[in-house]
């Protein structure tokens, strides 16, 4: 008996003399065979947070007793986490060569309390040591592998939030209207979980794939690009299109301040906005960022006005100020997006203008022939990552 306690501790990650309380209580069967070992472990390790935000075992398992609470959900694919190898992050670290206050640092970055060297490692730490170790040998520092795994991190936290409050708007708060209690909530929580993660997850996964064959592909046509120049061979297009980028000003501490959904809302806004503007304007919406989009006309001159459409008519949308840049030249079009330097120096100069400017390239100036429109210099510019300074404007419309 004391060796399975062990076990289950580790494997939770939870004190021994909890899992003892727990077997005590009644809370864990004393004997394998009643629940599996996975839901023996979730069950520990679901109970210890709740104690450790001030419910007592008692008060809970009253609750399950009384018919008003379930633990059915521990069984729900969502519940899954990976499982513990059968050595501590302390083995672990020395196995691979690694010191343990990367592993510590790791489950930071990952947004996760630092593991005690004595803990029981997972099989996702080895999969993520295995992954530094790859970018250690092409020459990455820790560092910038962390900053990565932090991205990664706050992107995916981000989704299971939107997730949970999806279902609580949508779903949980009707039921509960509904004259549903917490067990039946919670009962129909879980079948509709097993019914709809395994869904989602390949959906996530299948979103990210086709995000990063789009990136990758732009990745490579940069290499091509550069080699053009560096070569003296030159692209010869008559009549290059135009690629715009809106970006809203403070949409990052607009989601702090009111969270996600209300985020949301104002993205749904401006993209009602944008596919407007650019149906009547003649554009073709190409990517949306969330915070903003890019978009693509045919002509400049129509480029600039659609622009100078977006930073007049936001504000009456109460959407933040936004900004927008503008650049023309030859791009690279697959499966509906675009690509290749005219498409990163627009993102550029939409970076660089402030709330409220349509700032365009020399090009684009040069290109527009649109009376409503009149533009002023702002310029040479050095812009992060573009080798020389560029001549900048500012368009205005003609009142």
């Amino acid at each position: 008996m004391s060796d399975r306690i062990q076990e289950i501790a580790e494997r939770a990650n939870v004190p021994e003399a909890f899992v003892r309380q727990l077997v005590a209580a009644g809370a864990l069967p004393s004997e394998d065979g009643e629940l599996g070992s996975r839901e023996v472990v979730r069950r520990a390790r679901l109970l210890w947070s709740w104690t450790a935000a001030g419910l007592s075992v008692e008060t809970v398992l009253a609750l399950i007793n009384k018919g008003a609470l379930s633990l059915a959900f521990l069984d729900a694919p969502v519940m899954a986490l990976p499982e513990r190898l059968d050595r501590s992050y302390e083995q672990l670290a020395a196995e691979r060569g690694v010191p343990m206050s990367f592993l510590q640092a790791l489950h930071q970055s990952l947004g996760f309390a630092p593991p005690e060297p004595n803990d029981r490692a997972g099989e996702d730490d080895a999969t993520m040591l295995e992954v530094a170790a790859l970018f250690r040998a092409a020459g990455v520092g820790n560092d910038a592998t962390l900053r990565l795994l932090a991205v990664y991190a706050d992107s995916l936290r981000r989704i299971a939030k939107a997730e949970a409050d999806y279902y609580e708007a949508n779903i949980e708060r009707r039921l509960r209207a509904s004259g549903l209690d917490e067990r039946q909530l919670i009962d129909l929580g879980t079948q509709l979980g097993d019914r709809v993660i395994g869904l989602l997850e390949r959906v996530l996964l299948m979103v990210y794939r086709r995000h990063r064959e789009h990136l990758w592909t732009e990745h490579a046509i940069n290499h091509v690009e550069e080699a053009l120049d560096g070569s003296g061979l030159q692209q010869r297009v008559p009549q290059p299109p135009a690629i715009c980028f809106v970006d809203l000003t403070g949409y990052t501490r607009l989601t702090e301040e009111r969270g996600d959904e209300a985020a949301a809302q104002v993205a749904s806004r401006l993209a009602g906005l944008v596919n407007d503007i650019s149906r009547r304007r003649g554009g073709r919406p190409i990517r949306w960022l969330g915070d903003g989009g890019m978009f693509y006309f045919r002509e400049p001159g129509t480029a600039v006005v659609a622009g100078l459409d977006l930073v007049e008519r936001g504000p009456t949308l109460d959407l933040p100020p936004t900004h927008v840049g503008i650049h023309t030249g030859p791009v690279i079009s697959q499966d509906g997006d675009v690509y290749g330097k005219t498409v990163n120096l627009a993102a550029r100069l939409a970076s660089y203008a402030q709330a409220g400017q349509v700032v365009v390239s020399h090009e684009t100036a040069q290109r527009s022939a649109d009376p409503q429109v009149w533009f002023d210099s702002l310029g040479e510019v050095e812009l992060k990552g573009v080798a020389r300074p560029m001549p900048l404007y500012q368009a205005h419309r003609r009142s």
